[in-house]
């Protein structure tokens, strides 16, 4: 039985399975998989096939950003047997013991991961992490309200009067790296000088935008208040197919690329569970599932032929000519922990200015 809550609509597959209640209202299958994902990442459906085919019940864990799935793994005992995350925190895992040496390279099908998917910087063995997604983090334009070019951060960061005053902001510190890449600086800067110029500009950019969690994006992007918002590239397909006027951009100035992985925690409650289902992702059919559950792109051999063509083209997935993703090694967990400080900063300086005079931190 897949437990936990979900975005998209469908109904549950109804299986027999010893579930055990614990702390925090999760449910743990015993003899099962326990799977922790953020908001969305997962197919119900590709979890469902994994129940049908293998007889193994699911429970289903979500959180609503990838940093609550990283704070849940540096518990003593996760309870977990699966969680997909972000590369860049993949390192620093590995090196407080709090992922599983699982030596991914000799599972079955994992020779059908895609060449530069494989030996990666943060696992250059293969020895804890399969690939699971990738995407892109820009903006989406409703082009009936803006007419003009959208294909620059000046639209994000200095907008003309169509689109100002009307803007949906991610609260992700991806905003920082965009923001370096608007002010021409190495999207994985970490100097103070470098970040503080971001920090400023984005402070601005706070003080008239409305800010989102990365859970209700899809939801800002088809709000009719919003001209311009923030986004992964597959939550800007989702909220396209409901508002068809928008425009997902590739930014000149340089795009934002990142990659999610499949690891299994410390200590796993059913590993073999947790071998016999990175197994199961790495069959094409299988990735496809992710794929077009999501509107992000996997890093499988042959999944292209299991996926719905209105996925497979899309503007979203596929950079239209000239546009050009460009693939970066992971900024790496220390740069990520700086960035995230400098988003808050950027936060609490626009809060504080938006405070009414006599108000103030006590």
């Amino acid at each position: 039985m897949i437990l936990g809550r979900r975005f998209r609509s469908g109904p549950w597959l109804v299986a027999l399975a010893l579930v055990l209640a614990v702390g925090g209202g999760r449910a743990v299958v015993a003899g099962g998989l326990n799977v922790l994902a953020a908001h969305s990442a997962v197919s119900p459906e590709m979890l469902r096939k994994f129940e049908h085919e293998s007889g193994i019940a699911v429970s289903l864990t979500e959180t609503g950003e990838h940093g609550d799935v990283v704070a849940r793994l540096a518990e003593v005992s996760s309870g977990f047997d699966i969680a997909f995350l972000p590369d860049h925190h993949v390192a620093e895992l590995i090196d407080r013991g709090l992922l599983e040496r699982i030596l991914a390279d000799r599972l079955p099908g994992f020779w059908n991961v895609e060449d530069p998917w494989r030996s990666r910087s943060f696992d250059p063995r293969n020895e804890y992490t399969i690939p699971h997604q990738w995407g892109t983090t820009a903006f989406a334009v409703d082009t009936s309200l803006h007419r003009g070019d959208i294909d620059t951060l000046r639209l994000l960061f200095d907008p003309p009067p169509d689109i100002a005053d009307r803007i949906a902001i991610k609260d992700d510190s991806d905003m920082v790296r965009l923001a370096l890449l608007y002010l021409g600086e190495p999207r994985c800067a970490t100097d103070s000088a470098r970040l503080e110029k971001a920090a400023q500009v984005l402070a601005r950019l706070l003080a008239t935008a409305r800010l989102v969690a990365p859970d209700h994006v899809v939801e800002a992007l088809i709000s009719p208040g919003i001209v311009l918002g923030v986004a992964w590239n597959g939550d800007a397909l989702h909220a396209r197919e409901i508002r068809p006027e928008l425009a997902y951009a590739y930014p000149r100035e340089g795009n934002l690329v990142w990659t999610d992985v499949a690891a299994v925690p410390r200590n796993p409650p059913n590993r073999a569970n947790a071998l016999k289902f990175l197994a199961f992702l790495l069959k094409p059919e299988n990735a496809a599932l992710e794929s077009n559950f999501n509107g992000y792109a996997n890093m499988i051999r042959g999944s292209e032929a299991h996926m719905l063509p209105q996925v497979l083209g899309s503007p979203e997935l596929v950079a239209p000519w000239p546009a050009k993703v460009g693939f970066f090694v992971s900024c790496g967990g220390v740069v990520q922990h700086l960035h995230d400080q400098t988003w808050d900063r950027a936060k609490l300086r626009a809060s504080a200015k938006a405070m009414p005079r006599g108000h103030g931190v006590r």
